[in-house]
């Protein structure tokens, strides 16, 4: 498969033809759309995302392909338990945190109008914005907070009783009680709040709420027409419903739609189809052109969204640019983000280097991994990559007990102790609720069968990077499997201040 040469100020990328004609819904099944250039790889993940529904559990499933002005849309099984109706090509679902890179593409039209300074600390836009540490909200930047470095411990925290326009400054009211886990730019720790303070920055600036911003600025502009901002928007149309493992075994639906409105600007609202979301891609493909020929943002800033801003330095964890995740894979490097929403995951997977976007949403537990199988096998199998897992194992040279403790973070504990095996620990992971509001919302999102969680035992890769036990290495190749991964750190040096990092999340050692 040949590469392309990326470079700025790339030519407009030519619009597919429509895949579903006009007052005639698309149906489940594979769309074809462009040149033949996907057919191959097509017609085997129309065979193998219903075999791996099957096997790891997922009740509906849709994902599309764009490669050199081709596009191909496969759906399969049905968009809502309740009702049965099949899960089309056309069908609408909440992307979750994949919002965060068009949040950053939105605020980064504010930058280029001159109205924003990414290096400007965030209180010349939020003079009110206050953290429980006195000074901390004034010493972070604008940048940090879409890089997931401005260390702000609210990771969870979802307020759920202000719907209206109201919303995103509630989140902002209730940062006052949220602490911090290290300093600016010191570490990586994945940040909703970051983008929701990123979110009423913009508010403040429009003039009008997050939601209405996204979809006038965003979403119009590029042509994703049937992406909405609330509930009541997408009842109009096709649109899917989480599920989750019954309590009593099977799948059932999810009681819970979408998350507070609080946190649109990380996720909670936006709802887009899989062709929008391919457009949105391709618009950055094209260095901030959209496929129907309009620039949406300068090829300049595009660069700046992709550029590495900080890198942790852990297979956990990929560099991080401005809302993309820069993770390695197959010899290139992808631009990535994925989302979860209540009972469902999706991912967006942009490999520039072939002109590639991959996306892709699911229902049920087993949704995850099959996005990680679904794109490693279009590496493979279409490009003719090697996809391996990001690590070689050496041998150890610390004692077990050198990473004992509890390391927290917001409504999260780890406990780590030795384990019984020489190279192993076993870690026991704990939500800590902090009001009542915040169980009833997160437990909602958990789904019903959720409980405490298991003690599991994980074994070293090598110094300060350990793997759950018990799942076979090409599990840890994609970027969904490698989360899973549990690695250590210390900052600057300080051994008191050690921090456990797993999910793209950190945990400061008690």
């Amino acid at each position: 498969m040949r590469r392309r040469q990326f470079v700025a100020g790339a030519a407009t990328l030519a619009a597919a033809p429509v895949i579903a004609l006009p007052g005639r819904p698309a149906v489940a099944g594979a769309r074809q759309a462009g040149s033949s250039s996907l057919s191959g790889i097509g017609e085997r993940l129309s065979g193998l995302i219903p075999e791996l529904a099957g096997q790891l559990g997922s009740p509906g499933y849709v994902a599309g392909i764009y490669q050199d002005g081709s596009e191909w849309m496969y759906a399969h099984g049905v968009r809502n338990l309740n009702t049965g109706d099949p899960m089309t090509t056309d069908t609408a679902w909440l992307p979750g945190s994949i919002t965060k890179v068009l949040t950053t593409t939105l605020l980064l039209k504010y930058v280029e109008a001159g109205r924003i300074d990414l290096e400007a600390p965030v209180a010349r836009y939020l003079p009110d914005l206050k953290l429980a540490e006195p000074g901390a909200a004034e010493r972070i930047r604008v940048k940090q907070l879409v890089n997931h470095t401005n260390g702000i411990d609210a990771d969870t925290l979802m307020p759920a009783r202000e719907f209206g326009p109201n919303a995103v400054q509630s989140y902002i009211d209730a940062l006052a009680r949220a602490g911090t886990l290290f300093a600016p730019d010191e570490l990586l720790h994945y940040t909703n709040p970051g983008f929701t303070i990123a979110g009423r920055i913009i508010e403040t600036l429009s003039g009008k709420s997050f939601n209405r911003t996204l979809e006038e600025e965003i979403f119009a502009p590029i042509g994703m027409d049937r992406s909405v901002t609330s509930a009541t928007q997408a009842i109009l149309h096709r649109t899917a419903l989480g599920a989750y493992p019954g309590a009593g075994g099977g799948m059932q639906a999810a009681s819970l739609f979408m998350l507070p409105v609080s946190a649109a600007p990380a996720g909670a609202t936006p709802i887009v189809t899989v062709g929008d979301l391919i457009a949105f891609g391709r618009t950055h493909l094209a260095d901030g052109v959209a496929p129907n020929g309009k620039r949406l943002l300068s090829a300049e800033l595009c660069r700046a969204m992709r550029t590495p801003t900080f890198d942790l330095k852990t297979p956990n964890a990929p560099p991080v640019g401005l809302g993309w995740f820069l993770p390695p894979i197959g010899g290139t490097t992808a631009w990535w983000h994925g989302g979860g929403s209540p009972g469902g995951t999706a991912g967006l997977t942009v490999f520039p280097e072939y002109d590639l976007a991959i996306a892709s949403f699911g229902t049920g537990p087993g949704s995850s991994p099959m996005h990680d199988k679904l794109v490693n096998t279009v590496l493979r199998e279409h490009l003719g990559l090697t996809v391996r897992p990001p690590f070689s194992r050496t041998a150890t040279t610390l004692p077990m007990n050198h990473y004992a403790g509890d390391y927290e973070a917001f409504e999260s504990r780890l406990e780590v102790r030795a384990g019984k095996g020489a190279d192993e620990l076993e870690v026991t992971s704990h939500f800590l609720p902090s009001s009542e509001e915040q169980e009833r919302v997160l437990k909602l999102y958990a789904g019903p069968a959720s409980k405490a969680a298991p003690t599991l035992t994980y074994a070293a890769i090598h110094d300060n990077l350990f793997a759950p036990s018990g799942l076979p290495e090409d599990y840890f190749s994609g970027v969904w499997g490698r989360m899973a991964l549990l690695s250590f750190h210390q900052v600057g040096g300080n051994p008191a201040r050690r921090y456990a990092h797993t999910r793209f999340r950190a945990l400061l050692k008690a």
